[in-house]
Parts: C-alpha cells; structure tokens; sequence
C-alpha cells in the first residue's frame, strides 16, 4: 500500500529509506519514502499509532553522520533542523535523556536561526520538558517562555496554546499554581476559539490539566475531562493519548478501588504500547501506590 498500516507492510519502506541514503538519495527518501509513506506527514502514523518509536530512531539513523547533531549535508537547511530535533524527541521518548539533551538544544537553536518559528517554538518547548523530566525546573521555565514567544511569533494558534501548557507544566512542579492555572486556561480558551467541537484540553496537554487540577483536589472536574478526552482518544487511535486518559482517570478514582485499578491497568498496557517510555513512570507509580500504602 501507498500509506501502509502496519508494521508488516512498512517493512520494504524502511528498506527503501535505508537504500535510498546508502545510495546517496538522502532527501528523496526522506521526503518520499520517510516523511510522505511512514510518518504521513504531521500525522507520525509510524511514532503515534503504531508505537514503533525504536523503529523511527533506526531510520532517523539513516539521515546522520555520526552523532546526532551532526545530520547529512545533503539535505535542505530545514530537513537538517527537522531530523535533528526528530532525533531528540524519539530518544527522550524512549528515556534516553542524556542522549536526547545535545540534539535537542541543537536543533532548537537551528530552527531559531532559520527563522521557523512554529519549528523553534515545538523544539523549546521539548527542550523545556526534557530540563524539567531531568529536574532541572529553572532551565525547563525559561525554555519554556522562549517557546511562548517563538509560538506568538509564528501565529499559529495551536503552537501558541500548546507552548502555554509547557510553562503552564513548568510552573506547577515550581509550585506556582495561580500561575500555572492562568496559563491553562489561557491556552484552553485558544483551543476553544479555534475548535469549538473541543472545547477542553485533551491528549498531553489535557493530562497536564489534569494533573494540576488533582493538586488542587479537584477529583470530579478530572473524571468529566479525562472522560470527555479519552473517547476522543479512542476515535483518533492515539495510544499515548488513550494511555494518558486512563491515567488521569485512574488517579482521579478514589485509591484502591476497583475502577481505579481497572484505569492504571490501562494506562500502564497502552503507555507500554505506545513505545514512549517517558512517561510510562507516572503510570507504574500511580498503580503502585495502593499496593505500597497498605504495607506500609
């Protein structure tokens, strides 16, 4: 098939990328074989529905010459920036932190000095989490308002409601929660204005919502939401999207109870499908601890 589903019928593609860059033909394989027949696009069929995040690292291989700040020159100014930050993603995806951290910034600062905006205001943005994944709060809050201000410049609203949440996230493990509630609901109204059919938070950004929301005891307002957003989930077959909504749902059910239980089993299954390990952790605590309280 053109645009295969599965793994099985990917597979002569990923021949096809592995021999077009053996041959030479970087930029042919990558924007037609890689880009167009695997990822679809912004869709990322290969990395969001099927999960095979260590399937698109071994392609992303293919566009390197040795570490992952240092992509082919052969291809275009742009793609260079793009699998630079693709590689960071994936391996901060998959936990290699470390590893993700140098591609990361590089390939934000590339994007910055291209002047793509929308790109510079994404790669911030994933260098904010990743700071913030490794503790560092400081640097994950001013990656963060650099990301806003790339998002504002770009004028794309989803860029600019998604890079709020960032911070918004960034401000609630500081402890600032006014501030991390206005940021919230600011990028929810961007939302709303711009896709009235979801008027609510949902996939990452919603989770993050949530989050904040059961920090402020706020139980029943996360079953509504996380309700809501996971059917939407379920449509669209986002696996991290359906596993972050178990999550949120089995947090927001009262520990140790049968429906909590039966949500973090869920979002423990689905996060592990989903290949981004990254956050497979929130799951496994949260299903751990009933079971540790009661020893306790």
């Amino acid at each position: 098939p053109y645009q295969p589903d599965t793994l099985e019928e990917m597979t002569p593609l990923f021949y096809a990328v592995y021999h077009g860059c053996q041959a030479g033909r970087h930029q042919q394989a990558l924007d037609n074989v890689f880009l167009d027949r695997i990822l679809r696009g912004d869709e990322a069929h290969l990395l969001h529905k099927l999960g095979a995040l260590g399937t698109g690292l071994s392609l992303l291989a293919n566009f390197f010459e040795g570490s992952w700040t240092q992509p082919v020159p052969t291809l275009s100014p742009a793609n260079q920036a793009w699998v630079v930050s693709s590689a960071a993603y994936v391996l901060r995806a998959i936990g290699r932190l470390a590893d993700a951290m140098e591609p990361e910034r590089a390939g934000a600062e590339a994007d910055v000095k291209l002047e793509h905006w929308e790109n510079a205001a994404r790669s911030y943005g994933n260098l904010s989490e990743l700071h913030l994944t490794l503790g560092d709060i400081i640097e994950a809050t001013s990656a963060a308002r650099q990301s806003i201000d790339f998002a504002d410049r770009s004028g794309d609203w989803s860029r600019q409601m998604m890079n709020r949440t960032v911070l918004a996230n960034a401000h609630h493990h500081f402890g600032t929660l006014a501030d991390s509630a206005s940021l919230f609901q600011e990028a929810e109204r961007l939302q709303a204005e711009s896709q009235p059919a979801y008027p609510i938070l949902y996939s990452l950004q919603g989770y993050q919502y949530c989050d904040l929301l059961l920090t402020q005891d706020q139980p029943t307002e996360v079953l509504n939401r996380a309700t809501q957003t996971l059917e939407w989930a379920v449509r669209f077959r986002g696996l991290l999207d359906i596993g972050l909504n178990h999550l949120s749902i089995g947090r927001a059910h009262t520990p140790g109870s049968p429906e909590s239980a039966t949500h973090l089993d869920q979002a423990v299954e689905t996060l592990r499908r989903a290949g981004v390990l990254v956050h497979l952790p929130l799951a496994l605590l949260a299903r751990g601890t009933p079971h540790d309280l009661e020893e306790v």
